[in-house]
């Protein structure tokens, strides 16, 4: 009859389900055996990581043994009564879990239709099943699902927890499951079961626990202590896992095993040491391997989990080729998997009580878990040439997997059985090794063991070489430069630089850069907001839009050769990491990589005539437009161009253009700053401000609480804001998106004028003269615009290499039709506002819209987006401006002119401030259907009249103070 304790996980209740009794031998209580003790301390600190820990089976069924469901659920029921570690839940008890054995029960086995072999719908099952945690206390510590054809039992898929059993205890009873499904009883009796497993750890095998606790405590002692320091900030979650899944791999470490007469584990062990080591640097390291503790007869087939973590020192002084440290791995491993078995608390004490922190103690090390099946045996080596097995590496597949946010090791691999080969998932903490040397790391391992399974290898074990340590594996090219021997070609470069010779003159030189640490980050909250807008700017009118141009004329006094200029440019990009990062979209996310070297390809230029350009100013503009046409590939490209124009053989013009992803307008000052100082003395006094990765640790670990006020404030001002810019005028004409440009002596003056007269800023002017422009002739009470703000406030922040800016929402308040002297005021404090609260992580602000009911893609666009990018704003109050008379007639001067238009643009109207030379250039982006292009020209003439009348006198509501403003 039906148990009234059967529990079902909700993800599959309502399923086709038959419920299993069963009946066997034991029950009662005992303690958690040691491994368990190990497991449930993991999931009560870290949480449950059951996509990991649940051990997924099938076991397929041939289609002559005409098994029906029932037979096949007379097998299962069978197999649990037999094992009592199957009947077995970790219920708490005082606090702490036990196992809990049950003389009876009902397991739920969930009945799928399938096709063909059933072998697909056996997949999608075993996810299923696979993908919930367990409830430990009172679920049964295995699911099963019968997958069916045409009526007969084809797949039976297991999930075990593996709070109850290991990789060793699953296949003992899958064994059992085939002969019961095959022939109906099992003659021999089960082996060790969990409970009696607890029993005898906690009673006789106590002293050999304190022979293991005393071996680890001696080891390692024998380990250097340097402390593992973080390079970065690392991603969220920090550890990221790869898999490379390899025949090659799989045949040659049986055909080193076979020549060295060593089990496969320890080749496995021996080549992943190596590239470790490699990397790290360290002779003298920690290797811990995963043991089955299986050594003792009677627990050849115990139903229990007794695996345990073994710990060895690996010496690797003397330079040993790879024979030898085939063989102190082997002796190493052999002897901490003598020791692997141990009482988890008892260790732990034994360690804090030498002072050692248990917690951080092992980080530094490598942990490796060969869980294959056959570990130690299995086939003979096959044969094969080593051009086929070159070949085979070809077919080598990477993936990621899901991270972890906590191990006990910042490098771990783990080795499983794949068809036809084997997969090695290697595990890296982000913040002591980049994402980027996951897969590079893989791809070494398996050229490691193609190489030795022909031939000796020498120190350092690879016929290519080596990284150097701290650096990521693979990072030695760099796309996007020249290549070149290392050779200097003629006289003018700077040593170790490669060239490439183009045309007319020019020539590519490839500039080394040598920083400090190799290191993964998320992106800013800046970088995540300014990813966006390059997305949906896809096109060459929108590139320009996303980078920066900057010119850093070089006087002639100064004697600046070119070889003196790409010394500077490399010392500029090893002083600031923000310019030796790349983007990298892996695991299913974007993220920023820090190369700790490299190379940038810089375009040296020479002015041909040099009477017709002295200053090199016309080719830097040339060059300018050049550089900043094509779109920068934030995957494989700097994200910063450089190009040197000489004239005379002596630089005069120094022309960069950054990726406004990687800097904004702010960084970019501060870097040529650097850069002067770098070409005029040689050196920076002051240390770098803080760079990209700094910031994107700062704003994950320590800005939390000022994005959730921030995405308060966005939430509060934007209820019952009126938009601007709601309905349609019309259809929309083609092109829709037009841009007008109006330059204008008379507003850099103006708004001078009007900052001076009312103690205000000159982007506050332009405010609110933007404002007025919008909401003249609407009659509404408040007008919303979305503004930039750089976001320099912060403690530090003024001097960070880095985007930092984000938009921000300025709510004007227009009631009781305020003078344009009081609606500055107002525009002022609102602006304050917005530029306070413009500092959070565009995830919450996206997840707080929506759940309010926003397309956050699209829900600002009615309001204005004004964006002042001019880089000088500040009021010189002793310099007087013009006149009322003379303001005036600069006016005739301004000129309006169509831009390029957009293929596509997110907002429907967007005011840009620039710089221009002696004016302000304005900039509207209307989007035609609600701001129609007879509109545009009116309205930037209607703020320019308005700043003009403003910089006199105040200007009454409508502030119209000429006609034509609209």
């Amino acid at each position: 009859m039906r148990s009234v304790d059967v529990v079902v996980p909700a993800e599959w209740a309502c399923a086709p389900l038959r419920h299993v009794e069963f009946s066997g031998a034991g029950s009662g209580t005992a303690p958690p055996t040691w491994a368990q003790q190990v497991l449930w301390r993991s999931i009560s600190r870290f949480g449950s990581n059951h996509r990991f820990l649940n051990l997924r089976r099938t076991v397929p069924v041939s289609a002559r043994a005409a098994i029906d469901v029932a037979r096949a659920t007379h097998a299962v029921g069978t197999l649990v009564s037999r094992h009592a570690s199957l009947r077995t839940r970790l219920p708490l008890v005082d606090g702490g879990p036990a196992q809990q054995t049950e003389p009876a029960g009902v397991l739920p086995v969930l009945v799928r239709t399938g096709a063909g072999d059933g072998a697909e719908a056996a997949r999608e099952v075993a996810s299923l099943l696979g993908d919930v945690a367990f409830d430990h206390a009172a679920e049964w510590p295995l699911r099963v699902a019968l997958v069916t054809v045409d009526e007969r039992v084809r797949q039976v898929v297991v999930v075990f927890s593996h709070t109850t059993v290991d990789a060793h205890a699953a296949e003992v009873v899958l064994r059992d499951l085939r002969l019961l499904l095959l022939r109906g009883d099992l003659p021999t009796p089960a082996g060790p079961q969990s409970p009696e497993v607890a029993r005898q750890q906690h009673g006789a095998d106590r002293r050999r626990s304190q022979r293991a606790v005393a071996y680890w405590l001696r080891e390692y002692q024998r380990l250097p202590l340097r402390p593992l320091t973080p390079t970065g900030p690392g991603l969220d979650p920090p550890l990221r896992r790869g898999v490379l899944v390899s025949s090659a791999v799989d045949t040659a470490a049986r055909l080193i095993a076979d020549r060295y007469r060593v089990s496969v584990s320890a080749v496995m062990a021996a080549g992943y040491h190596a590239v470790a080591t490699r990397m790290s640097g360290r002779t003298v390291s920690g290797l811990f391997p995963m043991a089955h503790n299986r050594f003792r007869t009677e627990y050849a087939d115990a139903v229990a989990n007794l695996g345990q973590i073994g710990f060895c020192v690996v010496d690797l002084s003397g330079r040993p080729d790879f024979g030898e440290l085939l063989s102190r791995v082997w002796t190493a491993t052999l002897n901490g998997l003598r020791h692997a078995y141990y009482e988890p608390p008892a260790l732990r004490a034994a360690f804090e009580e030498q002072g050692i922190d248990y917690e951080t103690a092992f980080l530094p090390h490598h942990y490796f878990n060969d869980v294959r099946l056959a570990v130690g045996g299995g086939a003979p080596a096959p044969e094969t040439t080593p051009a086929e097995l070159r070949a085979a590496m070809a077919h080598s597949t990477f993936s990621w997997t899901a991270g972890l946010q906590q191990a006990s090791w910042h490098l771990l691999a783990h080795v499983v059985d794949e068809p036809g080969g084997v997969g090695v998932t290697l595990t890296a903490d982000t913040r002591h090794l980049p994402m980027d040397s996951v897969e590079p790391f893989l791809r070494q391992f398996e050229e490691l063991l193609v190489e030795a399974a022909f031939a000796d290898l020498p120190w350092p074990w690879s016929t290519t070489t080596a990284a150097a340590p701290g650096t990521a594996p693979g990072s030695t090219a760099d796309p996007g430069t020249t290549a070149g021997s290392g050779s200097t070609v003629g006289s003018g470069t700077t040593p170790g630089s490669a060239v490439g010779w183009v045309a007319d003159g020019e020539e590519i030189v490839s500039v080394p850069f040598d920083g400090v640490r190799a290191a993964s980050a998320p992106l800013t909250w800046g970088q995540r907001a300014m990813w966006r807008s390059m997305d949906e700017f896809d096109s060459p009118a929108g590139y320009r839009v996303l980078s920066l141009p900057r010119t850093l004329p070089v006087p002639a006094r100064a004697e600046v050769t070119a070889a003196r200029a790409l010394d500077a440019v490399g010392a500029l990009v090893t002083r600031h990491e923000s310019l030796r990062t790349r983007f990298r979209r892996r695991d299913d996310e974007l993220h920023q990589e820090a190369a700790a070297a490299g190379r940038l390809p810089v375009l040296v230029h020479a002015v041909s005539r040099p009477r017709d350009d002295p200053d090199g100013r016309h080719a830097a503009a040339a060059l300018t437009e050049r550089l900043r046409a094509p779109r920068f590939d934030h995957v494989t490209e700097w994200p910063l161009r450089a190009a040197l124009v000489t004239v005379d053989d002596r630089v005069r013009q120094v022309v960069v253009v950054f990726s406004h992803a990687t800097v904004d307008f702010h960084a970019s000052d501060l870097v040529l700053r650097d850069l002067r100082a770098l070409l005029l003395r040689g050196a920076v006094d002051t240390p770098a401000g803080p760079q990209s990765l700094d910031l994107a640790g700062q704003e994950r670990d320590g800005e939390q609480r000022r994005s959730q006020r921030a995405v308060a404030y966005w939430v509060r001002e934007f209820a019952g804001l009126t938009p601007s810019l709601a309905e349609p005028v019309g259809a929309a004409p083609a092109p829709r998106y037009r841009r007008g440009s109006l330059v204008s002596a008379a507003v850099h003056h103006a708004v001078r004028l009007v900052a001076a007269r009312n103690r205000t800023s000159t982007s506050n002017a332009i405010l609110a003269a933007t404002a007025a422009g919008l909401s003249a002739d609407g009659g509404q009470q408040n007008c919303g615009i979305v503004v930039m703000a750089n976001n320099r406030f912060q403690p530090g922040h003024e001097r960070a290499v880095g985007t930092l800016n984000q938009i921000g929402l300025c709510r004007l308040d227009l009631t009781g039709r305020p003078g344009f002297t009081e609606l500055l005021a107002r525009a002022g404090r609102a602006a304050l506002d917005a530029y306070r609260h413009a500092y959070y992580d565009p995830a919450e602000w996206e997840r707080t819209f929506t759940d309010l009911g926003h397309d956050h893609r699209t829900f600002l666009a009615p309001y204005c987006y004004l964006n002042d990018a001019r880089l000088l704003r500040e009021v010189d109050a002793g310099q007087p401006g013009p006149d009322e008379t003379k303001l005036r007639a600069i006016r005739s001067d301004t000129a309006f002119r169509w831009l390029p238009e957009l293929a596509q643009f997110p907002w429907r109207c967007r005011l840009q401030v620039l710089d221009a030379a002696g004016a302000v250039e304005l900039v509207v982006t209307a989007d035609t259907r609600y701001f129609p292009t007879e509109r545009v020209e009116p309205f930037l003439r209607g703020v320019e009249a308005l700043l003009v009348e403003a910089a006199f006198r105040d200007v009454p509501w409508p502030w119209a103070p000429t006609p034509g403003i609209r």
